[in-house]
């Protein structure tokens, strides 16, 4: 009879076991089935904001891309006034170099004996 109630007690363990073991596996499954429902989740949401970025990415390369060209424009124009500056400043030296080595109308009249004024322009 102690043998039959070991055994009794033993299936009763046994049996406990694997319902435990059930229970445990359908726990897993269930941890596993909502980890990769979270998984697909976040995929979803990360294409999403892949797609926003990539837009964000195209508008701001076309942003460059216009600024460059406009960049060039302003370095070619800017090039060109300080061309014209340098040739203004140029002209105003040799205006200002022939004014003084050009005698005055004054003292070109008194030195020919008269107070007679010369027209500036001969």
């Amino acid at each position: 009879m102690e043998f039959a109630a070991a055994a009794d007690e033993d299936d009763q363990r046994r049996i406990r076991r694997m319902i435990s073991n059930r229970e445990s596996a359908r726990r897993s499954r269930m941890r596993k089935q909502r980890h990769l429902e979270d998984l697909r989740s976040r995929v979803g949401w990360l294409r999403l904001e892949n797609r926003a970025l990539a837009d964000r990415l195209a508008g701001a390369s076309g942003q460059c891309a216009a600024f460059c060209q406009e960049n060039g424009q302003l370095r070619l124009e800017a090039a060109a006034l300080s061309r014209r500056l340098l040739e203004i400043r140029r002209i105003l030296l040799l205006r200002q170099l022939q004014r003084l080595s050009a005698p005055s109308a004054f003292s070109s009249s008194i030195c020919a004996g008269g107070l007679r004024l010369r027209s500036p322009i001969q």
